[in-house]
C-alpha cells in the first residue's frame, strides 16, 4: 500500500494570518512546528491502516518548509522547487491513495483563511475545460487521470466544503474555522491530529478495501486557462512556446492528456509569476 502526502501550509492547524505562512516573520517557525505535526499525524495514521510506504511533497511556497529530521522517518520527503509536478511531485499511478493536508479554498470564497488559487493576488482564477478550480480541484484531477483516489482533505471549513464538492464522500477534518481571510477560530492541536490521524487511517483503509475510488478522468482534450491580475504577467507568460494567449488577461494551454496539461500550466505559471511590473 502506497500512500501520498501533498502538504500546504495555509490549511495547517493554528495558520490564520500572512505572518504564519511566510518565511523571515516572526510567527513562521511556529506555523512550521504545526505544519510538522499535521503532517506527521496524516503520516501516522496512514502507516497504521497498513500503508508501507508514505511520500510527503512540500507543497507550499519555496517548497522548502518541511524539515528532513522533523518528518516522521516512516516517510520518504520531497522537498524544494521547481517541480514539474509542484504541488503533486511524486505522484504516480502505483500510488494507492492520495492525502491532501493542510490546503486552502480557492480564491475568492468568503470566509476562506488564506483564500487563493496558486499565486494569490497575481492569479485571479484557473479553469479546466472551463470549469473554475482551486489547488484542490487542479491538483484532484491529476490524481484521477492517474487512477488515484484523494482519500483525505485537511484544512478550515470552507475547504472542507469544496472538498465534499469537488470529490463526494471524502475523508475531510477541519483544523479551524474561517472568520475572515486572515482571521480563524483555531482548534487546539491534540484535537486536530488525533481527528487527522484517524481520518488518514480511514482513507486508507477505504483504499486498500475498494470503497474508495478515483474520480472521473476528463475527456481529452484538455485546455487549462489562467486570469492574470494584470496584462504584464499573462503577455510574459504567452512568450513561451505552446502557451496562447486567449486576451488581454488570460493564458491558456492544452493538450491530450491531463497530466501533460497539467505540468504545462504548472511551467505557464511559473514564467507568468515571474514577471515584473517595471
Amino acid at each position: 500500500m502506497r500512500a501520498f502526502i501533498s502538504a500546504d501550509m495555509e490549511g495547517i492547524t493554528g495558520v490564520a494570518v500572512l505572518d504564519d505562512v511566510s518565511k523571515g516573520t516572526a510567527d513562521y517557525e511556529d506555523a512550521v512546528a504545526l505544519m510538522h505535526g499535521d503532517v506527521n499525524a496524516a503520516i501516522e495514521g496512514a502507516v497504521e491502516a497498513g500503508a508501507d510506504e508514505v511520500l510527503v511533497n512540500d507543497a507550499h511556497g519555496s517548497m522548502a518548509n518541511l524539515r528532513r529530521a522533523d518528518v516522521d522517518g516512516r516517510a520518504d520527503l520531497v522537498r524544494g522547487r521547481l517541480k514539474p509536478r509542484a504541488m503533486m511531485e511524486g505522484l504516480d499511478a502505483d500510488h494507492d491513495v492520495a492525502l491532501l493536508v493542510g490546503y486552502h479554498a480557492r480564491a475568492g470564497t468568503a470566509g476562506g483563511v488564506l483564500d487563493h488559487t496558486v499565486l494569490g493576488s497575481d492569479l485571479l482564477q484557473l479553469r479546466v475545460n472551463g470549469i473554475e478550480v482551486g489547488e484542490l480541484g487542479w491538483n484532484a484531477r491529476l490524481a484521477a487521470h492517474l487512477g488515484v483516489p484523494v482519500g483525505l482533505v485537511t484544512g478550515d471549513d470552507r475547504t472542507v466544503t469544496e472538498a465534499r464538492d469537488e470529490l463526494g464522500d471524502v475523508e475531510t477534518v477541519a483544523v479551524k474555522r474561517g472568520i475572515g481571510r486572515f482571521a480563524a477560530q483555531c482548534r487546539p492541536p491534540v484535537d486536530t491530529r488525533a481527528d487527522i490521524e484517524e481520518a488518514a487511517a480511514r482513507a486508507v483503509e477505504r483504499a486498500a478495501d475498494g470503497t474508495l475510488e478515483p474520480s472521473t478522468d476528463l475527456e481529452p482534450p484538455v485546455r487549462i486557462e489562467v486570469d492574470w491580475s494584470t496584462t504584464h504577467h499573462a503577455g510574459e507568460a504567452a512568450r513561451a512556446p505552446g502557451i496562447e494567449l486567449v486576451d488581454d488577461r488570460t493564458t491558456a494551454v492544452s493538450a491530450p492528456a491531463y497530466e501533460d496539461a497539467y505540468e504545462a500550466a504548472v511551467s505557464m505559471i511559473v514564467i507568468g509569476s515571474r514577471a515584473s511590473p517595471e
